[in-house]
C-alpha cells in the first residue's frame, strides 16, 4: 500500500539523510523516457541540489521526478521543475517537491518495455461495489427527486435520466456544458482548481467580481483566491480586472463549475454560464446547491453505467511486469470505483495467443497526468501451484530475450 509524505520538514530530512549517506537518486520524466542518476548535495525548504553522472543528451525543464531506494523502500516524489542547470559543474537545482510517495521495495526482477502484452481484470473476487454517490434523497427538491427516483429503478433509462437533468440546466442558462475528465493535463485552468480543491467554483455577479474572490469555506464553495493559491500567485487586481472584462465581452453575466464527484475524486464537472438575458437570472447560492444535487445524480449515472463487476473487463497496458506482480496503465479511470486497494481480482495476461490467468491483489494505484495521462495500478500476484509458476516464468523469460534482442539490433 503505498504512503505519502507531505510535511516539508519531513521531505527536506529525508533527502539530507541521502545526502549523508551518499545514497544515489535517480531523475527520471516518464513522458520524455528520460532517466538520470546522481546524488543530492543540498535540501533546503526551498531548493533541492543534485549532481549528475554522465552527460545526458537534454534534461526536461519540468515534470522531473525524483526516485530512490531506501529502507527496504522505493520512493517518487512529485513532479517538480528545473530551476538551474550547470553543465559545468555537472550540477542542477530544483524546486523541493511537495510529497514524496513510497512502497516496499520488490523482491522480484521486472522487465519493462512490454507493448506487446495486455492484461485483462477476468473477475473480482473481494470488492463490494459503492452504488451510491452522496446523494441524500430526503433533501432533494420534488423537481430532482423524480430524476433520482429514476435512476434507482432496476434498469434506469440512462438517456431519458440525462435528458431531464439537461432540461433542469436548461432553466438556469442557454449555454452550461458537462464534461467528463478524460485527460486531466488537458483540462482548463478553473476545471483544474475544481479537481484539486473538490468544491464549487461560483461568481455570482462577473461584473462584481472582487466580491467572489473570497468565499472561504461557509457554503462549500470557492472563488477566485483558489485559483491565485493554485498558481502560487498573489492576488491580482490587474489580472481580476481582465477576468472581469472577459465575462463582460462573452456576455457572461453569473458563473459556477460544480464538480461530479464519486468518492474522493473529481470526474468532471458541469459549467453554467449564465447570458445576459432578461430570461435568465445570476445565479444564487440556492441555484448553485441545486446544481450540485444534479452534479450528484450525475455521479450515480456515472456509477451505474461504468462502476459494475459486469463492465470489469478494462484492458491495461503493462509498465513492467516480474514473477512477484504487474505495474499495468489504464486509461479508464473509472476502474478505481469498482477496484480498491487489497482488491483480490483474477487477471489474464495475453501475450499473443497465449493466455494465463492469475489470482492478484491490488496494492496501490495511482494517477498520472501528461500525454500519457491514467491510472497507473499496481498489482501482487499470488501463485499456489507450480504449472502457472512455471508457465510465468516461461513467459517472462522468453519476453526479456525478445527485448534484449530488440535492443541489440
Amino acid at each position: 500500500m503505498e504512503k505519502e509524505i507531505s510535511q516539508r520538514n519531513e521531505i527536506i530530512s529525508m533527502f539530507n539523510k541521502l545526502r549523508l549517506s551518499r545514497k544515489e537518486i535517480r531523475l527520471e520524466h516518464n513522458d520524455l523516457k528520460f532517466q538520470l542518476k546522481g546524488f543530492i548535495t543540498k535540501a533546503d525548504p526551498s531548493v533541492l541540489s543534485v549532481f549528475y553522472d554522465g552527460s545526458p543528451s537534454f534534461i526536461p525543464l519540468k515534470g522531473i521526478r525524483v526516485c530512490f531506494d531506501f529502507t527496504n523502500n522505493f520512493y517518487s516524489s512529485d513532479e517538480t521543475s528545473v530551476r538551474i542547470v550547470n553543465t559545468g559543474l555537472r550540477s542542477i537545482e530544483f524546486n523541493l517537491p511537495d510529497k514524496l510517495y513510497f512502497h516496499p521495495v520488490r523482491k522480484h526482477e521486472r522487465i519493462e518495455g512490454l507493448e506487446e502484452i495486455k492484461v485483462y481484470i477476468k473477475n473480482i473476487e473481494t470488492a463490494e461495489l459503492t452504488k451510491s454517490t452522496s446523494v441524500n434523497l430526503a433533501e432533494l427538491p420534488a423537481t430532482l427527486r423524480s430524476i433520482y427516483l429514476e435512476l434507482q429503478t432496476e434498469k434506469p433509462d440512462v438517456k431519458k435520466i440525462i435528458k431531464m437533468v439537461g432540461e433542469e440546466l436548461a432553466r438556469f442558462s442557454n449555454r452550461f456544458r458537462i464534461n467528463l475528465f478524460k485527460d486531466l493535463s488537458k483540462l482548463t485552468p478553473i476545471e483544474n482548481v475544481v479537481n484539486v480543491y473538490k468544491k464549487t467554483f461560483w461568481v455570482g455577479d462577473t461584473d462584481n467580481l472582487t466580491s467572489y474572490v473570497h468565499l472561504g469555506e461557509k457554503y462549500g464553495v470557492i472563488g477566485y483566491e483558489k485559483y491565485f493559491e493554485l498558481v502560487n500567485k498573489k492576488t491580482n487586481p490587474q489580472v481580476l480586472e481582465q477576468i472581469r472584462q472577459s465575462y463582460i465581452e462573452k456576455g457572461i453575466i453569473s458563473y459556477a463549475m460544480v464538480p461530479i464527484i464519486i468518492g474522493d475524486r473529481v470526474f468532471g464537472v458541469i459549467e453554467v454560464s449564465v447570458p445576459n438575458d432578461p430570461k435568465y437570472k445570476p445565479l444564487s447560492i440556492y441555484e448553485i446547491f441545486y446544481i450540485k444535487g444534479l452534479a450528484d445524480i450525475l455521479g450515480e449515472v456515472i456509477v451505474r453505467t461504468q462502476g459494475t463487476v459486469e463492465n470489469a473487463d478494462v484492458l491495461f497496458t503493462v509498465v513492467d511486469l516480474s514473477m512477484g506482480g504487474v505495474l499495468a496503465n489504464t486509461k479508464n479511470v473509472y476502474v478505481t470505483h469498482f477496484i480498491k486497494e487489497n482488491t483480490v481480482v483474477i487477471l489474464t495476461l495475453k501475450y499473443h495467443e497465449e493466455e494465463i490467468n492469475l489470482k492478484a491483489r491490488v496494492v496501490r494505484y495511482h494517477y498520472i497526468s501528461g500525454e500519457n495521462a491514467g491510472l497507473n495500478v499496481a498489482f501482487e500476484f499470488y501463485i499456489d501451484d507450480d504449472k502457472t509458476r512455471q508457465q510465468l516464468s516461461s513467459l517472462i523469460k522468453r519476453i526479456a530475450s525478445f527485448s534484449k534482442a530488440k535492443e541489440e539490433k
